[in-house]
């Protein structure tokens, strides 16, 4: 089985959503992260997908900033993208056709 081949059941039922969720809860605004960035900080490099589907199971009306997660090219792949946009924008955050620049927006924390 190679680095990149997907683990077994037992290997991902040891992933931990709330890791994931305190990492993004340090993002700051004006700031985004890549899903593979955010996973591997939680703990799970190589956990960009599961990263995704833990944020899309996110309540609504949630407090998290959800909004700040792109793909590793800047690209917003949520299905409220329309509402990702908005609130980077009101962040202050550039977003032109759905994308944002990451070497200028990426969050580097010291």
């Amino acid at each position: 089985m190679s680095s990149k081949s997907t683990p077994s059941r037992a290997a991902t039922a040891t992933l931990d959503p709330e890791r994931l969720l305190v990492v993004l809860s340090q993002v700051p605004k004006g700031s985004v992260i890549a899903f593979g960035e955010l996973a591997r900080m939680a703990g799970y490099p190589g956990r960009a997908r599961w990263a995704g589907r833990v944020l899309s199971r996110l309540p609504s009306g949630t407090s998290l900033p959800w909004h700040r997660v792109v793909n590793a090219g800047g690209v917003l792949t949520c299905p409220r993208a329309d509402i990702a946009s908005r609130r980077l924008e009101q962040e202050g955050v550039t977003v032109k056709n759905r994308r944002v620049a990451m070497g200028q927006y990426q969050w580097r924390p010291s």
